[in-house]
């Protein structure tokens, strides 16, 4: 009988040991990083074949969504506004009043990130005192455009397109 006791202790033993080593792996499975998109050679491109590929060098007033903010005291401003951009080119995001405390005299962008080709497109339509101001808040969809009483027209120089810092590369 001691010989069974033996061999069941072992298997018992090794049991243990599978079960301790399989929890420890599960542990660090669960607890890893998720790899990001943008690390590893997966993400150094598009995966689509170079035939399949369409690079854009510009950015193009259809490819750009504006929200309007009435920052103003004149009622319709927003809409107005948002009229003019659309008959522009542009794609049609929110219209509403800007929120409270938000004062503008002509026009100003507000973005998330200052050097965005989008907020920078737009600015050059809205006219050259149009400035773009960095902001937390992303309001609504597209580029958030707070517009005031003194603002009248579109700058009818504004360019239709502007080029991007680097080509974006996507599958068709």
């Amino acid at each position: 009988m001691t010989r069974r006791r033996l061999t069941t202790a072992a298997t018992l033993l090794v049991a243990v040991v599978v079960l301790v080593l399989m929890g420890m792996w599960g542990l660090h499975a669960v607890t890893a990083p998720i790899p990001s998109s943008s690390t590893g050679s997966a993400s150094k491109g598009p995966t689509c074949k170079p035939a399949d590929q369409k690079v854009t060098k510009f950015l193009r007033r259809r490819d750009v969504t504006v929200s309007v903010y009435n920052a103003g005291g004149r009622a319709g401003l927003a809409q107005k506004t948002m009229d003019l951009l659309e008959q522009a080119g542009f794609r049609v995001g929110e219209v509403k009043n800007a929120p409270d405390g938000v004062k503008v005299a002509r026009a100003v962008i507000y973005a998330t990130k200052i050097d965005s080709p989008a907020a920078q497109l737009v600015a050059q339509v809205l006219g050259k005192k149009t400035q773009i101001v960095h902001s937390d808040l992303d309001l609504g969809p597209g580029v958030d455009v707070m517009i005031g009483d003194r603002f009248k027209k579109l700058d009818p120089r504004g360019p239709q397109r502007i080029e991007l810092p680097k080509p974006e590369v996507k599958c068709q």
